[in-house]
């Protein structure tokens, strides 16, 4: 999983130009509210295949929840994007709908991780 991130985030933060201090703090929750980090998130989720076009894609999540995660974290993701998978309807942008999604998850899944 850890491998996984890692490659994620190598392609998606010199195209928007995020710092490692910016993406470590996020990994403690404080998420900047800036169209660059938006952008990369919206990045991450597209090459995780969560997100299409700036909509969740919600039966490819569920397979990346079954298939990647440890059992302990699956039911937290799940009832995660469950409460969050309409959570950016109608915002066009895609860079703000994928901010709208993490701010979801992360205040509805006491296991995110932020790679």
């Amino acid at each position: 999983m850890e491998k996984t991130a890692k490659m994620f985030r190598q392609v998606c933060q010199p195209k928007h130009k995020m710092s490692d201090a910016i993406l470590e703090a996020a990994k403690d929750g404080i998420f900047p509210q800036t169209k660059e980090f938006k952008c990369y998130v919206n990045c991450l989720f597209d090459m995780m295949q969560a997100t299409r076009k700036g909509k969740v894609n919600y039966e490819k999540s569920l397979k990346q929840i079954d298939q990647l995660l440890p059992d302990y974290m699956k039911n937290d993701y799940r009832k995660g994007l469950d409460i969050c998978k309409d959570s950016a309807q109608g915002i066009k942008d895609h860079c703000e709908s994928a901010y709208a999604y993490l701010i979801c998850f992360y205040n509805n899944n006491p296991h995110f991780m932020f790679p």
